[in-house]
């Protein structure tokens, strides 16, 4: 039997236990939160589902609660306390495998600490950044040649600061570049709540660019529309995704347009096929650990600068999950 532990039941948590109910699979599930209370929600959106294959789920309020030894493990904890979680569950578990949601950590220096502690314990690590797993840039990927590729994600209130990586993430995918540098002297010297209590949210004009000259250019003003657009360009070729309404329309280098429907999963709908490949073959459509932090580190280095400008504070860890 396989056991399979998701570290936090929280939104996010829950669309991954969702996702494991269609498991191929015969699995067990511990689901990990001190707060109880959020197990209700949790149990009320899974109760629905049927898969005989997925022997047990636990709900557990202590690490110390599930098996010592832990087949894969995906972490979605909030931010801040990720590292901490990751240290407790490694001193507990034996695990083979490991997913981290994003963004990974707050403070920089947490990556390279918890990058020596995965080595050592021979564990395979990704982070859960799924777009190179989409078909649609999995096909523009392969349509990319060795010319610049300029990407621009524009939208209104789409979470600039927790969703960059995912930008940035499939920046470097098409790309295949790993050093970047960022620039955020056009972000707004405003500091935005999040959604998540205790969290900030950052609005404006963020851009990224690599050594080679490639750029990525986020934009989340409140004059745009609210669903966001991703156009990418290289060699003359456009593609303009419109990921909300399941839309791609691509403009080649003679002009000629098409448009064509294209599928967006879920999280619930990706995540059983991610585990599913990891189990399988040891690897994973998902960016692994330290490629992702080469360009993580970057961006929460930019990101803590821009709030302790803002704030007149010396930050020493970025405020966004």
């Amino acid at each position: 039997m396989i056991n399979i532990a998701i570290i936090g039941s929280g939104q996010i948590g829950t669309c991954h236990l969702l996702g494991l109910a269609k498991a191929a699979k015969p699995i067990n599930i511990f689901v990990v939160d001190p707060d109880e209370n959020k197990f209700s929600i949790t149990k009320e959106r899974y109760q629905n589902t049927v898969n005989l294959l997925i022997h047990n789920v636990s709900y557990c309020i202590k690490i110390s609660d599930i098996p010592t030894i832990i087949d894969l493990a995906i972490i979605a904890t909030t931010a801040n306390i990720r590292r901490k979680v990751t240290e407790q569950l490694l001193d507990i578990c034996s695990i083979k495998y490991l997913i981290f949601e994003k963004i990974v950590f707050q403070e920089p220096k947490d990556f390279k600490i918890i990058h020596t502690l995965l080595n050592n314990k021979g564990i395979k690590c990704w982070v859960n950044c799924p777009r190179r797993s989409f078909p649609v840039y999995k096909r523009i990927k392969s349509k990319v040649n060795s010319g610049l590729v300029s990407i621009r994600v524009i939208g209104k209130n789409w979470g600039l600061g927790c969703n960059a990586i995912h930008m940035i993430d499939l920046f470097m995918y098409l790309t295949g570049e790993n050093d970047i540098n960022v620039n955020t002297d056009e972000l707004k010297n405003i500091v935005i709540d999040s959604k998540r209590l205790g969290y900030k949210e950052l609005s404006g004009t963020l851009k990224i660019q690599t050594g080679r000259g490639d750029t990525l250019i986020l934009i989340d003003e409140e004059n745009l529309e609210e669903n966001i657009t991703i156009s990418i360009t290289n060699s003359g070729n456009e593609y303009h995704i419109y990921e909300s309404v399941g839309k791609i329309k691509t403009i080649n280098i003679n002009n000629n347009t098409q448009e064509e429907k294209i599928k967006i999963p879920l999280q619930s709908e990706l995540t059983y096929k991610i585990v599913d490949q990891i189990l399988n073959t040891g690897n994973s459509d998902l960016t692994d650990y330290q490629e992702c932090m080469q360009y993580h580190i970057p961006m929460l280095n930019g990101f803590i600068e821009h709030f302790s400008k803002v704030t007149n504070q010396q930050l020493i860890a970025c405020p966004i999950t």
